[in-house]
C-alpha cells in the first residue's frame, strides 16, 4: 500500500494520527514500576500491530506514544476508535474497573517520505492536537473533518479551547461510538468451603485471593504437601482464573469435566462449581482441600457463615 511514498519525494493528503498515553500514573500505582514498565511495552506493541492491521503505517513507536499514517482521514479517524476499544479490553486485565486515557491528535494533508525519516507541517499538527487534548480526548482537524463522510462528521464538535488553531481551520472534538467499547463484566463472587466446614468464606473481585500454608493468607491450608504460596485466585475479563505457584501442583476438577486438571505454574478458568486439590492428587477416599462456587451477589445481604472479604 505504501510503496509508492518510499521515494525521496513528498506524498500529499495523507491523515496523521499522534496517539500519546498522557496519564500513566494511576497504573504505576496499580501494578508497580516493574509490572507498569512492561504492562506499557506490551500495550504499545500491541496497539501498533493493531494500527497496521487497520491499514496504517506506523513510523514512530515508543512505550507511551505512536505515530501512524493513513492514506484516508475516514481510515485514521476509525482506526483512532478501534484503538481506543482495544486499549480498554487490554485494561481489563489490570482491573474490571481500571482505565488508562489515551489522547489523539489528527490531522490530513502533505507528508515528506525520506524513509527512515517522515517530516512535514501534517505531523507537526497531529502532534500539537494530542498534546492538547484532554482526558482521552480525540482532536481532528480542518483537513480531516472535510474528508469525513457525513454520518461521521455531523458527531464532530468545534473545540474552541484548543490553542494554534485559530489561524488553521480550528480544531473538532469527536467522540466514538461507545456502544462498540468493551464494558466490564457483572462482578461475581466466589465462595470457598472446605468439606468440613471449617473453612466457609466469600470473597469479591475486588483483590487477588491468595491460598497456602503462609498465616498472612486469605485461606490457610496447614498441610505439609501445600507450598506457603500454593495458589492465587484472580478476577480477569469477567472469570475467576486460578493460578498455581506451588512445589507440587494443583489438581482442579471442575463440574462440567469431572476430570480432574493437573496445574503446574500454570493457570485455568473457574467455572460455576468445582473442587481443588492442593499439593496431592485427588484419590476417592480422600475428601479435596477446597470447594468453590461461583455465583452473582446475594440479593439482599449475606447469609450466616458466609462473610464478604
Amino acid at each position: 500500500m505504501f510503496r509508492r511514498w518510499l521515494g525521496l519525494r513528498p506524498a500529499t493528503h495523507l491523515a496523521a494520527l499522534h496517539a500519546v498515553l498522557s496519564s500513566t500514573h494511576g497504573l504505576f500505582v496499580e501494578l508497580g514500576e516493574l509490572r507498569a514498565r512492561q504492562f506499557l511495552d506490551h500495550t504499545m506493541n500491541r496497539l501498533a500491530h493493531r494500527a497496521a492491521a487497520a491499514g496504517g503505517l506506523v513510523v514512530r513507536s515508543d512505550t507511551t506514544s505512536m505515530l501512524v499514517l493513513f492514506e484516508q482521514g475516514e481510515q485514521a479517524l476509525r482506526s483512532a476508535c478501534l484503538l481506543r476499544a482495544e486499549l480498554r479490553a487490554w485494561c481489563l486485565d489490570v482491573a474490571p474497573d481500571f482505565d488508562l486515557p489515551m489522547d489523539m491528535g489528527l490531522s490530513s494533508g502533505a507528508v515528506l517520505c525520506r524513509p527512515p525519516s517522515y517530516e512535514g507541517e501534517t505531523l507537526m499538527r497531529a502532534s500539537t492536537l494530542a498534546a492538547a487534548a484532554q482526558a482521552g480526548e480525540i482532536l481532528l482537524d480542518h483537513g480531516v473533518l472535510a474528508a469525513l463522510p457525513p454520518e461521521l462528521a455531523a458527531r464532530a464538535r468545534r473545540n474552541t479551547a484548543t490553542p494554534g488553531f485559530g489561524q488553521a481551520g480550528g480544531a473538532w472534538s469527536f467522540v466514538c461510538d461507545e456502544s462498540s467499547l468493551p464494558r466490564p463484566a457483572p462482578p461475581l463472587w466466589v465462595n470457598l468451603r472446605s468439606p468440613d466446614g471449617h473453612v466457609h468464606l466469600s470473597f469479591t473481585p475486588d483483590r487477588p485471593i491468595r491460598i497456602g500454608r503462609d498465616a498472612q493468607s486469605d485461606i490457610v491450608v496447614d498441610n505439609p504437601a501445600i507450598s506457603r504460596q500454593h495458589a492465587v485466585i484472580v478476577w480477569r475479563n469477567g472469570r475467576y482464573m486460578l493460578a498455581d505457584m506451588s512445589r507440587n501442583g494443583t489438581w482442579v476438577r471442575q463440574q462440567a469435566t469431572p476430570r480432574p486438571v493437573l496445574l503446574r505454574r500454570g493457570v485455568c478458568l473457574l467455572g460455576q462449581s468445582g473442587s481443588l486439590s492442593l499439593g496431592r492428587r485427588p484419590l476417592p477416599w480422600r475428601a479435596p482441600d477446597l470447594l468453590f462456587g461461583v455465583s452473582p451477589p446475594p440479593a439482599a445481604g449475606l447469609g450466616p457463615g458466609m462473610p464478604a472479604v
